[in-house]
């Protein structure tokens, strides 16, 4: 993801995972980041098509694994059927980071500079 300001990677993947980026929760919980070079306000407006495709895939495997799970427990016992759950979740959950990282798409927010006056009687 490039800014749009001044060309250059927005926000590298590992700010991107552990930090706010440079606002404030609310904000970043909205899809606002400040630019790692530049400083620049920007917003996640959307997603490209391989993020959705991502989604799709990572949607029919869990799928997959709920209808299996139980002749899994069966074949390979519970333990190993947890095991299996857990790794697939924490290997869909860091690919799914990545997919939001790599594939969004940002514009340049233009904040508002109005100045405030006091009125005072």
């Amino acid at each position: 993801m490039k800014c749009p300001s001044c060309n250059q990677t927005a926000s590298s993947f590992l700010r991107y995972v552990f930090s706010l980026q440079g606002v404030t929760i609310s904000k970043s919980m909205q899809g606002f980041f400040k630019c790692q070079n530049c400083g620049t306000l920007l917003r996640v407006t959307s997603f490209g098509k391989h993020f959705w495709v991502l989604f799709a895939a990572t949607v029919v495997v869990l799928a997959f694994f709920l209808l299996l799970h139980k002749r899994l427990f069966l074949i390979i016992g519970t333990g190993a059927t947890a095991a299996i759950w857990v790794i697939l979740v924490l290997l869909i959950t860091s690919v799914f980071t990545f997919g939001i990282w790599k594939y969004a798409h940002i514009e340049k927010v233009i904040q508002d500079t109005k100045p405030t006056t006091n009125v005072s009687s």
